[in-house]
């Protein structure tokens, strides 16, 4: 089953670590970041991997670090805690860089991987925050997204820890419109599945929900549609030490997606 969606809570870079008194956040962050000084600011000295090919960029001028969201995590049998922060602005582009750095759990938590996970403008942990991907073994899950007047877009990525490296899964798009009385919502969902291996499939699902906004459209209120619903499975492959795609459900459903939102 999916793990609880309220396991990360919102930290500053100078509380102390949960269950490592005299450890700060700074102190963390600073083995990503050596310039890092108390106040969030200073400069990074080389770009950030990006977890996903086909994203990142220019990296800020200057590291603005606020808030921070931490979340604790089981990956390969290990307690391992999971960092998520923005590290500045870029004016350039719609897609912000947003730092996910991960430490194991030990006396002295040490950095083990850091890269960029920001796909759009803004950048959370998703919901769930967590998947189980396998026995004492949890993906994180990151979702970047950006609204217009009347459309949301979202990007979901599932990441898992492998061998010390954070490694990608897969994304998964989402979008959603408010027009003349209708609104139309595609929702994500993702759940692990126990099997006899030591790695669980993931079930994925994506349901397209149309539903009247109780507005009218010249005299008329829109009824209800169908749920569109198109769902996979992600099982372990173990030549390719990830899960692969047992379908092409969810690439139809986000190809027609991106056709409609394309016009004709």
């Amino acid at each position: 089953m999916t793990a609880d969606t309220t396991t990360w809570t919102l930290q500053e870079i100078g509380d102390v670590v949960a269950g490592h008194s005299g450890t700060t956040y700074l102190e963390l962050l600073q083995q990503v970041m050596p310039d890092l000084d108390d106040k969030g600011g200073g400069r990074l000295s080389k770009p950030l991997r990006h977890i996903a090919s086909g994203y990142g960029g220019e990296p800020p001028m200057s590291l603005d670090i606020g808030s921070l969201r931490v979340l604790a995590f089981m990956a390969e049998g290990r307690r391992h805690i999971a960092v998520l922060t923005g590290i500045g602005s870029v004016e350039a582009t719609v897609e912000q860089p947003v730092l996910l750095a991960v430490f194991d759990d030990e006396h002295n938590p040490k950095l083990l991987d850091a890269v960029d996970i920001g796909m759009d403008r803004d950048t959370s942990y998703g919901t769930p925050a967590l998947v189980d991907i396998g026995r004492e073994n949890e993906a994180l899950v990151t979702r970047s997204s950006h609204f217009n007047s009347s459309e949301g877009f979202a990007t979901t990525a599932l990441i898992m820890l492998q061998r010390s490296k954070l490694t990608l899964i897969d994304t998964f798009s989402t979008y959603g419109v408010r027009v003349c009385g209708a609104s139309t919502q595609q929702v994500l969902g993702l759940e692990g599945r126990p099997t006899q291996a030591k790695e669980f499939d993931i079930l994925v699902v994506i349901e397209e929900r149309a539903e009247p906004t109780g507005e009218t459209c010249d005299g008329e209120s829109p009824d209800a549609a169908p749920v569109t619903r198109a769902e996979t499975v992600y099982r372990w492959d173990g030549k390719a030490m990830n899960f692969r795609a047992m379908s092409d459900a969810l690439e139809k459903l986000q190809l027609r997606t991106a056709e409609q939102i394309g016009g004709p």
